[in-house]
């Protein structure tokens, strides 16, 4: 009677919406753990009012976005400003369709209902070039608005992604090369015979991680919605439901990136064998992508947004040769590993990552201590070195007849 469920459109179809689902209540709490992550790190409450600890909180959110008026700009082009916004989350739930989350079941691996929506043999392909897409809702968000700010934003937003592309592309080509696939679920097969890639790809995977950080538009690299520049970006003539499309975009990329994290350089659903166990993979995995998704948080309430020249910089001068520098690391170390039978070579190239990382930290350490650009406490004179883009102003207080109390006191003096 069932037999339809083996189908492999049907369990496709059925996995696609269970998927879905699970991404939009992820996105919906997310908002809901943010705002008490960022409010406890900040020493405040954060929302606690709606239901225990707050846990309403998102559904009073979707009850508010639904009700509140949908204001459509008239000088905006009203087609392409509809459609923004949903451009944005089809592609961001895309991304999501080639990663697995647990392990096949070795007693029937032809199973459509397998922990995968869709196992292709290049699946890091689909999500690199999926995730690329993300900028055209963004792009055609701010320039069918008919705004000025909006326009700007979404051009930073474009400018950011092509900076911060490329360095994420190279950034996984030395995890490629180690695993000689594409497959996300072939990666982690690799990394469950031999090790982690994070062991052998420590540069790789900090460079990815800040990359994915900059393409998602997490704060301190938020330059495309500044509020101090840009009013709100490309999202300032958007509101209701079609602003929350767009911020629902953004945490579902987040999960994705976090996602992708784990399966590439934290073995995904694996745990050293512990995974074996019914379930458990499933639920090593959600905490993975949990830690990650904290990082991200964690980001935005320590970091303040830094300047866009100052982003770019860091994208074509820093990120874009570190990537190149590891991928040609770890093509020498593949190829002698191969040629020559040397099955230590994983160990130069965890120790020569190690060393960049390292160099990388003491020159920048010691570079922002040159151009004071770091904040130095005296302890000795009780007085701190400011940055050179901070100066301090004194202030008198007047007297009536405009004169300071300072002047006024000398004057005073000078008469008796």
């Amino acid at each position: 009677m069932l037999e339809f469920l083996n189908n492999f459109y049907v369990a496709t179809i059925i996995k696609s919406a269970i998927i879905i689902a699970v991404l939009l209540t992820a996105f919906a709490y997310m908002t809901l753990i943010e705002r008490r992550v960022v409010a406890k790190l900040q020493g405040r409450l954060g929302p606690n009012r709606a239901g225990p600890f707050g846990f309403l909180q998102p559904l009073a959110d979707a009850l508010k976005m639904a009700f509140k008026e949908q204001i459509v700009p008239t000088q905006a082009r009203k087609l392409i400003y509809l459609i923004a916004p949903v451009i944005s989350v089809v592609i961001a739930l895309s991304a999501f369709a080639v990663v697995p989350f647990g392990a096949v079941d070795p007693k029937n691996p032809n199973s459509p209902w397998g922990p995968v929506i869709a196992d292709i043999n290049v699946g890091l392909l689909w999500i690199l070039s999926i995730s690329s897409l993300a900028v055209y809702g963004i792009v055609l968000g701010g320039w069918s608005s008919g705004n000025r700010y909006s326009l700007l934003g979404s051009l930073r937003s474009a400018a950011q992604m092509v900076s911060y592309e490329t360095s994420l592309g190279l950034a996984l080509a030395g995890a490629l090369m180690w695993t000689s696939t594409l497959s996300l679920v072939g990666i982690v097969h690799y990394q469950t015979q031999n090790f982690w890639l994070i062991v052998v790809q420590p540069l790789g995977f900090f460079l990815y991680l800040i990359a994915g950080t900059a393409e998602v538009n997490r704060a301190p690299f938020d330059l495309p919605e500044a509020e101090q520049e840009l009013t709100a970006g490309y999202l300032t003539e958007y509101s209701g439901l079609r602003w929350s499309l767009y911020q629902m975009a953004e945490y579902i990329n987040m999960i994705t990136v976090s996602a992708v994290v784990t399966t590439l350089y934290l073995g995904g659903w694996t745990f050293f064998g512990l995974e074996r166990i019914p379930f458990l993979g499933f639920v090593f995995f959600v905490i993975k992508v949990a830690i990650f998704l904290f990082l991200f948080i964690w980001l935005r309430a320590t970091l303040p947004r830094i300047r866009y020249d100052r982003l770019m910089r860091l994208g074509w001068q820093v990120l874009l040769p570190l990537s190149a520098l590891n991928a040609v690391i770890a093509a020498v170390c593949v190829t002698l590993e191969s040629q020559f039978n040397l099955p230590w070579m994983w160990v130069v190239n965890l120790v020569v990552s190690l060393l960049i990382i390292a160099i990388v930290f003491f020159v920048l350490r010691q570079k922002s201590i040159i151009e004071k650009t770091r904040f130095v406490e005296k302890a000795a004179q009780g007085a701190a070195d400011l940055p050179a883009s901070v100066r301090l102003v004194k202030f008198e207080a007047t007297t009536t007849n405009g004169t300071t109390e300072a002047a006024a006191e000398e004057a005073k003096a000078a008469q008796a």
